[in-house]
């Protein structure tokens, strides 16, 4: 019945999907000629240079830088397997543009219509798809099921609250649909716990960690955020610099507050302000012109004055480089009830990481890293402002707290290897078929 239920209404909202997803396809190709098949992809119309391939698929950038270091290991270990990259954000898509490993193709994944999925599939003919992070699309799921494709589900994560609506509202249907995995990665003990109470069989649960964990550092980062420095910061070495990372609507007002608090007692303070998505670049400038801040921008490419006092860093790719050289980070999305961003970025160069209280989508990850005092926790723009200050006064409080966070990503690092051990047999065995 819930089967029915779900055909039934998407297929009443698929004219609403079709002409959605036009737009929002449309308005991409007119920005980046390169993703000119995009609308008929969501409907399953690929036209693949490889086939008989992996399959990943991560729904956002952030997931997608997660499993770089995925793919390139399977690269390593199987050179000729073709790596197909599918994802579902238009806006995702845009941005990895030009960035991808070489060899790997990039598709979008179909939206969840029985006629779409079994075109996709048809098309690739995947050994196996992986579903990074907690992607359930039933349609897909009974698709791979039914031609006889190893189906898994990667670094999963499943909060109490999407547990609770998933059981109430799925049920045994969703259950059979979970089933089907081969085997489902979860980041901690606490997933696991809840897709057994969504009825998952125990020996189709592994814990791997987060992929998140084991990011691949760029080993010239450091160099490269002296050299940025020296170049763009001639008075750096005078200057406390913090930034304030992925911030959302209403949490620029809270970071500026903050950083005049700061000011008062550091005039040469400087904010690196980076506001989560790209098309509120204008809109966060348009703040600073109307708080009268003295701003430069990222995108201007010349160097910040004296009476600098915030740099809008209106440019995509470059966040570890403003975590490597800042004294501070604060990771936004977090001060509003948005529900938190990866801390383990400024963590993995040992810069020391504040928070809000909004943490809820990441809360194992969070619990985890918090377990290890490796992050300060804030409920307020003037919390906020305090602890910089305690920063900014005490160098060494700085570094105790940067190397407690470090030491908190090394200890959960190890994802990737967990990851690729449960992936090759599942690969051998679908070869032997």
């Amino acid at each position: 019945m819930r089967n029915l239920l779900y055909l039934l209404l998407t297929h009443l909202a698929l004219p609403a999907v079709a002409w959605i997803s036009w737009r929002k396809c449309l308005r991409a190709q007119k920005d980046n000629p390169s993703l000119p098949d995009c609308f008929a992809e969501k409907f399953g119309r690929i036209h693949p240079q490889k086939r008989h391939g992996i399959v990943i698929h991560a729904v956002s950038l952030g997931e997608t830088r997660s499993v770089l270091p995925l793919i390139s290991a399977l690269q390593n270990l199987h050179p000729d397997l073709p790596i197909t990259l599918t994802n579902g954000s238009v806006r995702g898509a845009k941005q990895l543009a030009g960035t991808l490993p070489e060899g790997v193709e990039h598709h979008f994944l179909p939206l969840d219509y029985p006629f779409a999925v079994k075109g996709f599939l048809e098309s690739l003919q995947p050994k196996l798809v992986v579903i990074v992070e907690t992607e359930i699309w039933p349609n897909l799921i009974r698709a791979c099921e039914k031609q006889n494709i190893p189906i898994v589900l990667a670094n999963a994560r499943l909060k109490t609250s999407s547990m609770r609506s998933y059981r109430k509202f799925g049920g045994a249907w969703l259950q059979s649909r979970l089933q089907a995995f081969k085997w489902i990665g979860c980041q901690f003990e606490a997933d696991k716990q809840h897709f057994i109470e969504l009825g998952v069989q125990a020996d189709k649960l592994r814990i791997h960690g987060n992929l998140k964990f084991d990011l691949t550092l760029d080993q010239q980062l450091a160099h490269k955020a002296r050299a940025w420095k020296q170049q763009f910061i001639p008075t750096a070495g005078e200057r406390f610099i913090w930034v304030a990372a992925s911030t959302h609507k209403g949490e620029e007002t809270l970071m500026l507050d903050a950083h005049r608090t700061l000011q008062a007692k550091h005039p040469n303070a400087l904010l690196i302000l980076v506001p989560r998505q790209a098309d509120r670049f204008s809109e966060v400038e348009q703040l600073l012109q109307q708080q009268q801040s003295n701003y430069a921008t990222r995108s201007s490419r010349t160097p910040i004055q004296q009476q600098t006092e915030v740099l809008l860093a209106d440019s995509v790719g470059e966040m570890m480089l403003w975590f490597e050289l800042a004294d501070v980070a604060f990771v936004g999305g977090s001060l509003v009830p948005f529900g938190g961003h990866n801390i383990l970025e400024p963590a993995a160069v040992g810069t020391p990481v504040i928070s809000g209280k909004w943490h809820h989508n990441l809360q194992t990850l969070y619990d985890a890293i918090k377990q290890e005092n490796g992050v300060v926790i804030v409920d307020s723009a003037e919390a906020l402002a305090q602890q910089l200050l305690l920063f900014a006064d005490a160098p060494d409080r700085r570094q105790l707290q940067g190397q407690q966070g470090y030491r908190a990503f090394r200890k959960h690092s190890g994802a990737l290897q967990n990851l690729l051990q449960d992936i090759e047999p599942s690969l051998k065995n679908h070869n032997r078929q």
